[in-house]
This record gives C-alpha cells, structure tokens and sequence, in this order.
C-alpha cells in the first residue's frame, strides 16, 4: 500500500525500494511545518491548478530513505475552510502507469499520490488516502500502526472529491508530461472514522503526511513532504506539520 510491489499481494517492511535520480544539495530530514491559508470562496475542484498560483507551498519532496533530493520533485498547496482541506500538487511523470479502474484497487503500486493524516498527533487512529492519474480513490484508515491487517477498515468512505488533469495519456507507450490532482476532503470523514469530524480551530496543528509514487521502468520511486527515514509510509511520528491559520 505503501510500498512498491514484490508480489501483487504481499507487501514487506524490509524494502527499499527508493532509488534517487539527483545527488545535488544536502539531505532534508526535518519534520517540515506549513502553514495552511483560511479560504472564504469556496474551491472548484476541477483539476485546473491556476487558481492556486498565489498560495505557498510545501518543500520540494525528498527521497524518503535519507531526505536526499531525487529527479521526482513535486510541492504540494494546501487551503482550509469550515467544510474540508484542499490540496493542489502537479507531479512530473514521463511515463504515466495506471491500471487500477476501481476504488480501493492497489494504486500504490504504480502512479499515485498518498496521504496520510493523524489528527491529534498521538499515532492512532489515522487516514490513507490515495488517487491514481484516472482519478481512481484508494481510503482507509487504521485502528493504530497497520491495523486492522491487510489495509485497515477499507469500507470506510472519505468521500473526498478529486479531479485529475492528465498531460499525457495513461497506460499507453508514448511520453507522457504528467498529471495534475486538486482534492477536497471533508471534515466529516474524520468523524466517520471515529475522529474529532469538526473543522480544526485556527492555530491549531494536524500531522500530515504526503507521498508521491511513480512506477517507472526500471522499478518504482516514492518521494515524500517528510522523509521517514525508514522503508515504511506508516510513520505518524515522521509526518509533517500542518498550522491551520486564520
């Protein structure tokens, strides 16, 4: 789920998987902090990124084994209001690999982008989200680390709205550009998780995490906002900090 694939089912913690394109600038492996802009207009979740051109974004996303940076270097944006926290991001890819069509297939074994959210920061209870090029959702969350064993409670819904603008076509054999993804998620799922479902209090601070993998020819790379430093996604006290301003 959060590692490249060995077989089509089994996923280990002893994989390391990432391998980096870039040996340019020192390691980054910092617990990065973003403060995320209050918003009154509401959000067109339509895939269309321009919108967007005036909030900050994140770092530049390290390879997750030791923070070095790698020839995948996507940032990601985020916004909140009372109804959800959106995020923006557009991923470079040359060479786009979807093949899951149904929510909750295994995306993490090719394209996707990942998230991971822990609320109140104590390592239990947190969200996995993830959304492929076609705009296809994997959710669940989890009880603590890793369980309930395979993949959580996977029947849970976040109901989260995605859009996907591709710049290339999936799946097929010509280069590709990449794709764009713009995403709302309501505060009500973490309700439905057994979460505080409220919107958070300004100056408040949620964990989150994100990840961006890439199936390549040559094997899979992941990058991540915060490297966990370890071959596992599933590392709350790893994620970054998210400061909810007014």
């Amino acid at each position: 789920m959060t590692k490249p694939k060995q077989t089509l089912e089994k996923m280990t913690l002893s994989v390391v998987f990432f391998i980096s394109g870039c040996t340019c600038g020192a390691p980054r492996t910092d617990i990065p902090e973003l403060h995320v802009p209050r918003v009154t207009t509401p959000i067109t979740i339509d895939g269309d990124l321009s919108e967007w051109d005036e909030t900050g974004r994140t770092e530049t996303f390290v390879n997750t084994m030791d923070g070095a940076a790698t020839s995948l270097a996507p940032s990601a944006r985020l916004r909140w209001d009372d109804e959800a926290i959106y995020v923006a991001i557009s991923i470079e890819d040359p060479l786009l690999r979807a093949p899951g069509m149904n929510q909750d297939d295994h995306l993490w074994e090719n394209d996707c982008l990942e998230m991971m959210i822990d609320p109140d920061g104590d390592g239990e209870r947190y969200i996995e989200l993830q959304i492929s090029p076609r705009n296809v959702v994997f959710d669940t969350f989890f009880d603590t680390y890793r369980s309930p064993q395979p993949v959580g409670h996977v029947e849970w819904s976040s109901e989260m709205r995605t859009a996907v603008h591709l710049r290339g076509t999936v799946d097929d054999d010509a280069a590709d550009q990449g794709y764009d993804v713009e995403l709302a998620i309501p505060w009500r799922a973490f309700g439905v998780a057994g979460m505080n479902g409220d919107a958070p209090a300004a100056g408040s601070t949620y964990r989150f995490q994100l990840y961006v993998l890439d199936a390549r020819s040559d094997g899979q790379l992941g990058v991540g906002w915060s490297a966990p430093l370890v071959g596992d996604f599933h590392v709350p006290a790893r994620f970054g900090r998210l400061v909810f301003d007014r």
